[in-house]
Formats: structure tokens, C-alpha cells, sequence
């Protein structure tokens, strides 16, 4: 029973004849001292005031679970149970016994008697049960921790039905507390990675207690991490349906409406949340990242400004210079991400090492290493930085001094798998295949959900057509990790146009080319397989809009990529090489 359940009690029968004075007013002030010494966290002299109220009336169980507390809060679990099982005795179908067997239930649990300790969270339930059945609806005093307890036990067994049986008999009981104690028996097995299992019973909680706010938004972010998004969808809007403004649902459901490509929807929704949220500079944030997630870098560009009218945020600014990088408007991205200072030291450095590669972008590779090697002598070895730095050393053609430092870095922290990725890159980049191939396997050992180091390895052992078989099952299961990404798919369908299985490999490669824009080595690639499909005309409008993205400041997987499509042109009738418009 909880304490407050406890002191009403008392107060009860502080005033019945079972009391007797002048034991019963000594017994009271003993149990208000012990009160008073509880909320100051004073358990030694509680545990002296529960003594004195014991030995003034040593038949009130009330008295007895309260000094049975103070004793377990002490140390001396022995009395503890002492005290217990004398309380139990006094009243066994009263409150005060339920709470008994609650605190009986927890010394055996931290003495390890596992058995014991779900036998009595059993006797407390059992206890509480039947009051409640005998009290009015709704009267009943119901302390869900003994079925919380009973059902981590159960969970920590081994055995989750019987789990969310416990459960799911308090929520007969008490909804609320029931859906509650369910949703957090999810948490319990996400974190244990028995996602259908949390899913579940997210689920039921939110089937139990509709304004179970919290359980929509755990089964609306699983569902969406597990890329079920129409389940996720159903979730944010159940949530909506208890809080129709709360802000993270509405940005939610706008991410999904962009998936499906309806774009006036995701903005009303978008709009929605910045009308209702007090924090206009955060939901702009996370509106501009949805909108450059989407790849419409312009719509993040003006919801952002918008939010800058009234505030400079840095968070607005590294916003912006992410979205301007990503419409080759280089210069002003420079300019925006040199003006971020959030405090926020992940942002700051995030922006500062974008700074830095759209400098190289721009040609001004001095600027962006002297950028970094400030940085890099107050952060040395920050994996971002050494990251950022080995990227404009390749940019600037410097492959192999780009390997050397990298290298380097690597050696105090050798299992860093964004360093391993990029030591790979520059290997690649430097001429050294097959050392590129021997990093990113070591990127896989250090962690072997790496998709990105399962794609670089599929799609470098495709490019010679070698090991076909290894490279497909490397790709898809990178592809299973994330599967709207363009990159990945354009490397498999580079595999299956080596395999010669054209009509797979053209609708593979546009639906990368849909993912990930105007990128040069996805359009080669489609321009490629249309050719050998006989689409000339295709294959010359998509070779143009790879020029174009080049021209446009776009990377290039190859120092003489443009140079290799101009040739690919030059052999179709026509032999135009101009780039398409962007």
C-alpha cells in the first residue's frame, strides 16, 4: 500500500476505540515523527520514531509495515521480514497486509529467494484483489507495484506471456496503471530487441487507455524505425487523436506524407506544428531536416529563413548551410555554416567540418585545411574532424597523404569504424584496392551493421565483376539495413546490369535515381543500362544530367568521370556532349 493509503489508516483508527489512550496518542506522534524523518531521508531516526509507535501499540499492523520499512531501509532485512509477517498476522486481509507482502516480497528478491519474492507479490495481489472486489467501483485502493514486481520477475525468468498476463490482470483492475505498467514491459523488451514483442504490447496499452500518450508515441517510433509506416502513421495519428498539437506526431506525419510524395499535405502538417509549438526555432529544425531528408533542399531553405527573421539561431544557420550545400549555392552555405555557434558542441563541430568540405567543393582547399587543423589542435583525434580533413585532402588530389593521416589517427583509436570507412575511401581514392576492400572488412568486424562499409565492398568487388555472388549478398543486406537509400541501390543494380539481367538493373537504378537526385554515378550508371537496353535516347539524357551535376559542383566517384561520359556521348549518334539543363 502506499504511504499516503498507510497514514489514512492510521488516522482511522487513531480515532476508533481499538486505540486506547493514552498508548494511542503516543503511538500516533511516535508515527509522525517517522513521517517527518522519512521526507528529510532520515531513515535512522524513522526507524527509532516506528520503534517508540510499536511499543506504544504493538497490535496496529499499520505500525508494523511502517517499521518493517525503516528496518529493510536500513539494512536489516531479517527484522524487516520480522516485522512483516507480524503485520500480516495482526490483519491478514487488510491493506496493512498487502503492504506487508510487498516488503516481504523485496527483502527476498535482494536476498536472491526469487521463488519467495513472487510468492509474496502473489499474497499482496491476492490481498488487493479481493479488497478490491469487495469495495464500490472505483473505491478500491489498488498499489500497482506488487504487480509491477511480480512481472519484472517473471520477464527477468525468462517467461514474457506470463509477464503480460500479470499485467494485463492489473489492468482489469486499474486501466490506467495497467496500461502504463504494459508500456514500460514494451520498453523492457525493446531494449532487449524483441521488437514485436514491445510492438505488442504498445499496442495493447494504447487499446486499454486511449490517452495513453506516451505508449502511441513508443509504437509510432518503433513502428517508424522499423520502417512499418503505415503502422507508424496509424500511431501518430492515434496520438494526435488524444493531443491534436503536439508537435514531434505532426512533424512525424509529415515525414511519412513525403515518403508517399504528397508534398502539400506533409507542408500543412508542417505548418501546423510550427503554428502550435512554443519553441519556434526547434520545430523549424526538425521541419528543415525532413524537408533535406526529402531532398528538397529549397523547402528547408525557406522554413528556416522564416525562423530567422526573428532569431540568429546557429541551429537555423547550420539548417541553412546544409540546405544551400545541397543547391550547389556554395558560398552562401560557407557563409551560414562559419556563422553557427550553437554551444552545442556536436552541432558546432558537425557544422564546422561541413564548412570545411563545402570549401573544398569550392576550390579553396587551403582555407578549409587550415579550418580543420585549428580545430583538430583543440580536438585532436575527433573522428569528425580527421573525417572532414581526409575528404579535402582527396579533393584536392592528394589521396595517399590523405591515407598516411588517416593512418595515423587510427592508431589510438584502431576500431573507430567512421575512421576505418574513411582510410577506405582514401585507399580507394589513392589506387590501393584491394587495401580499401582489407579496411572495409575491418570496418565490418568493428560493426557488423556497417551498411555503408557493406556497400563500398559489394559495390567495389562489382565494378571488376568479381565475386558477383558476395557482392549481391553484401549489398541486400545493406539494403535490409536501409532501403530507401539511392546509393545502395544503385550499387545493386550496378550488379545485376553485370550479371547482364538488364530490365532489373534499369528499374533498380531509377528508383536510385529518384532517391537520391541528380547524382552522377547513379545517372552513368542508368545511362549504361539504358544503352545496353537500346534506349540511345535515354542514355544520352541521362549522361547529360550527370555533366550537369558535375558542372554543378556534384563529387565524382573518378577524377576523369566527365571525361568518361563525354566519350560514352561522343559514341551515340549525335555525339552531343552538352550537359542537360539543370
Amino acid at each position: 500500500m502506499s504511504r499516503l493509503s498507510l497514514l489514512a489508516a492510521l488516522v482511522a483508527l487513531a480515532a476508533s476505540p481499538a486505540w486506547a489512550e493514552p498508548a494511542s496518542a503516543r503511538a500516533y506522534a511516535s508515527y509522525l515523527r517517522g513521517r517527518l524523518a522519512e521526507q528529510q531521508s532520515d531513515w535512522r531516526a524513522a526507524l527509532e520514531a516506528y520503534r517508540a509507535a510499536v511499543e506504544a501499540d504493538p497490535r496496529a499492523p499499520v505500525l508494523r509495515v511502517a517499521l518493517a520499512e525503516a528496518r529493510a531501509r536500513t539494512g536489516d532485512l531479517p527484522g524487516a521480514e520480522e516485522e512483516g509477517l507480524k503485520a500480516i498476522a495482526l490483519a491478514p486481509d487488510e491493506p496493512s497486509a498487502a503492504a506487508a507482502w510487498l516488503i516481504l516480497g523485496k527483502t527476498a528478491a535482494i536476498s536472491h529467494r526469487l521463488a519467495d519474492a513472487e510468492r509474496a507479490y502473489r499474497a499482496s495481489i491476492a490481498v488487493q484483489t479481493a479488497l478490491a472486489a469487495g469495495a464500490p467501483p472505483g473505491s478500491g485502493d489498488v498499489e500497482p507495484e506488487a504487480w509491477r514486481l511480480l512481472a519484472q520477475s517473471r520477464l527477468d525468468a525468462g517467461d514474457g506471456p506470463g509477464a503480460e498476463a500479470v499485467l494485463g490482470d492489473l489492468a482489469r483492475l486499474r486501466p490506467a496503471d495497467g496500461a502504463a505498467a504494459l508500456r514500460d514491459l514494451g520498453r523492457a523488451l525493446q531494449d532487449r530487441k524483441d521488437l514485436d514483442g514491445a510492438a505488442a504490447l504498445f499496442a495493447r496499452a494504447v487499446s486499454i487507455e486511449r490517452r495513453d500518450v506516451e505508449a502511441w508515441r513508443r509504437l509510432a517510433d518503433l513502428e517508424e524505425s522499423r520502417r512499418r509506416f503505415d503502422e507508424a502513421r496509424k500511431a501518430w495519428q492515434g496520438l494526435l487523436r488524444q493531443d491534436s498539437d503536439d508537435v514531434e506526431a505532426l512533424v512525424a506525419l509529415g515525414r511519412l506524407q513525403l515518403r508517399t510524395g504528397n508534398t502539400d499535405a506533409a507542408r500543412a502538417l508542417f505548418d501546423q506544428a510550427v503554428h502550435v509549438s512554443t519553441d519556434d526555432v526547434d520545430v523549424r529544425v526538425r521541419v528543415g531536416f525532413a524537408w533535406l531528408d526529402a531532398r528538397r533542399p529549397s523547402e528547408a531553405i525557406a522554413v528556416v529563413d522564416r525562423g530567422l527573421r526573428n532569431s540568429a539561431d546557429g541551429r537555423l544557420l547550420y539548417v541553412r548551410g546544409l540546405a544551400l550545400r545541397e543547391e550547389r549555392r556554395l558560398e552562401e552555405s560557407a557563409a551560414a555554416l562559419g556563422a553557427v555557434a550553437t554551444g552545442n558542441v556536436e552541432m558546432d563541430l558537425s557544422a564546422l567540418a561541413a564548412r570545411a568540405s563545402v570549401l573544398a567543393q569550392s576550390g579553396k582547399v587551403p582555407a578549409a585545411l587550415a579550418l580543420l587543423d585549428r580545430a583538430l589542435a583543440a580536438r585532436p583525434g575527433d573522428v569528425r574532424l580527421v573525417s572532414a580533413r581526409g575528404y579535402v585532402l582527396e579533393k584536392a588530389g592528394r589521396s595517399a597523404e590523405a591515407v598516411t593521416f588517416i593512418e595515423r589517427e587510427l592508431r589510438s583509436q584502431p576500431r573507430s569504424e567512421r575512421l576505418l570507412f574513411a582510410l577506405g575511401v582514401a585507399q580507394e581514392r589513392a589506387g590501393d584496392r584491394a587495401g580499401a576492400i582489407a579496411t572495409m572488412r575491418r570496418a565490418m568486424e568493428a560493426s557488423p551493421d556497417n551498411a555503408d562499409a557493406m556497400n563500398f565492398v559489394g559495390y567495389t568487388l562489382s565494378e571488376k565483376g568479381e565475386d558477383l555472388d558476395e557482392a549481391e549478398t553484401l549489398v541486400r543486406r545493406a539494403l535490409e539495413i536501409d532501403p530507401d537509400n539511392g546509393s545502395f541501390l544503385d550499387s545493386l543494380g550496378w550488379i545485376q546490369y553485370q550479371r547482364g539481367d538488364l530490365v532489373a538493373a534499369v528499374a533498380t537504378l531509377e528508383k536510385a535515381e529518384g532517391l537520391a537526385g541528380a547524382e552522377p554515378t547513379i545517372l552513368e550508371h542508368l545511362g549504361d543500362a539504358y544503352r545496353r537496353s537500346h534506349r540511345e535516347a535515354d542514355a544520352a539524357r541521362a549522361w547529360r544530367r550527370a555533366l550537369g551535376a558535375i558542372d554543378g559542383g556534384a563529387d565524382t566517384d573518378q577524377p576523369d568521370q566527365r571525361a568518361a561520359i563525354e566519350r560514352k556521348l561522343r559514341e551515340l549518334p549525335g555525339g552531343d556532349v552538352r550537359p542537360a539543363r539543370r
